[in-house]
């Protein structure tokens, strides 16, 4: 029950978007000249309360400098994701893109967990 009410508040979450930031697919992400933070998750993983938690809370602090998107890995975006990337086992994980997809940079776990972690590899990828 409690992964299908976290599948629920993360499938709101994406319809309704956070505060003010717009949730978006991937693929309009990935076109857009901003950066992307990309949380990759299945409804299985472990953590992913978590992981979801400070995303989200994370987005509301970066939504003017990136395009924040969450893919399920059961999606539809996944078959453009994995067109270009593969997904890796240890999920969720967070991939920050700049420059359509040309530059990208892999964030732990344990880094998502960690909001100076999280703060410190967003402002130095950006710049």
């Amino acid at each position: 029950m409690k992964k299908f009410l976290l599948s629920l508040l993360v499938l709101l979450t994406i319809a309704a978007g956070t505060h003010s930031a717009k949730a978006i697919s991937y693929t309009d992400a990935l076109s857009d000249s901003k950066p992307m933070a990309l949380l990759v998750y299945a409804s299985w993983a472990d953590k992913l309360d978590e992981v979801t938690q400070k995303f989200q809370n994370i987005q509301t602090q970066y939504a003017q400098t990136y395009n924040f998107v969450m893919l399920d890995i059961a999606s539809q975006d996944t078959k453009e994701f994995n067109k270009k990337f593969h997904i890796y086992p240890n999920l969720p994980y967070v991939l920050l893109f700049k420059d359509g997809g040309r530059v990208s940079r892999y964030l732990q776990q344990t880094c998502i967990l960690d909001d100076a972690c999280f703060s410190e590899r967003l402002n130095m990828f950006t710049n």
